[in-house]
């Protein structure tokens, strides 16, 4: 029996998308296992009490190049890290470095009005009240019950006060929020191509063309109410953590077009395998250090008066 490798329909895509040594690549990154990252929670302490923590309990780390308060860690695996006082007191959130790049693209500011699209369980949602230091107002969205109630642990478990969860489906938002928001993130459900590990059957087994389609149906749902709450001038950050074109550059093509008040914004990544599309939208492939996924940057019109 061989090794497993990614469905066939979804290497010849990737090979049509990227060429046949980069397929061979992102299959050698999915088949492997990943050092654990914690990125450190600055709303309840700092790095430096987090990483003499770490000394003392004989955990070895190294920071992530690019990344604040970003740490690998060498020698213990995620069952021991969920389990340790750290994460149970919420000081550092076991988190992966592809989960933590979009909120860096976004840069929100203390004081501002930020929504988070789709929210559980919380990750990017406490990463970005921690960003604003709890100052401002973050609008969180989750439908789903059993998320929701992992977003709200979540948030309580890492002090982020700023932010106001809401179980309620996200595309609705604009009736009650219209044009309210300096940022947008809308980190959107996805087929999920980045995060295949090969080792795991359960990653891979529902993938289908017929997915990809139904996730895309979804996402422009999404957007459009994202980009209705968007205060004029804002900045809405587009992310999924698949390589699916349908859902990542054929999207931003789509946004555009719908809404021309839109224009991409410049971003830049502390990732190195990355792959400019023409509409300025970045996938970043799987590697031994972190999953595949795809951002893209906007920023809305500004009114007249603000010119």
């Amino acid at each position: 029996m061989g090794a497993p490798s990614l469905p066939a329909d979804l290497a010849v895509r990737l090979e049509r998308q990227f060429g046949t040594a980069t397929v061979r690549q992102i299959e050698k990154a999915c088949a492997g296992d990943r050092l654990p990252t914690l990125r450190v929670n600055t709303l309840k302490t700092d790095d430096a009490a987090i990483m003499e923590r770490l000394r003392q309990n004989g955990v070895q780390y190294e920071r992530v190049p690019g990344i604040p308060h970003a740490l690998f860690i060498r020698n213990r695996q995620e069952k021991f890290l969920l389990d340790h006082p750290l994460c149970l007191e919420g000081k550092v959130y076991l988190q992966g470095i592809a989960s933590m790049l979009p909120p860096l693209v976004l840069d929100p500011k203390p004081g501002e009005t930020v929504l988070d699209l789709c929210a559980a369980p919380g990750s990017k949602t406490s990463q970005i009240a921690a960003l604003m230091q709890n100052r401002g107002k973050i609008v969180a969205c989750e439908d789903n019950d059993i998320r929701f109630q992992k977003l709200l642990h979540t948030l309580n478990l890492q002090s982020a006060s700023a932010v106001d969860p809401r179980h309620m489906d996200a595309s609705l938002l604009h009736h009650e929020m219209p044009e309210a928001f300096d940022r947008v993130l809308a980190d959107v459900p996805c087929s999920a191509e980045g995060r295949i590990c090969l080792s795991d059957p359960r990653s891979y087994r529902f993938w289908s063309q017929k997915n990809v389609v139904a996730n895309a149906k979804l996402q422009r749902r999404l957007l459009r109410s994202a980009v209705r709450c968007l205060k004029p001038g804002g900045i809405l950050v587009y992310s999924t953590c698949t390589l699916a074109p349908e859902e990542d550059e054929d999207m931003m093509a789509w946004l555009l077009a719908e809404f021309p008040e839109l224009k991409t914004a410049d971003f830049d990544l502390p990732v190195a395998d990355f792959r400019r599309t023409k509409g300025r939208g970045t996938y970043v492939l799987p590697s031994e250090r972190h999953e595949g996924f795809f951002v893209a940057k906007f920023q809305k019109a500004a009114s007249p008066d603000q010119s």
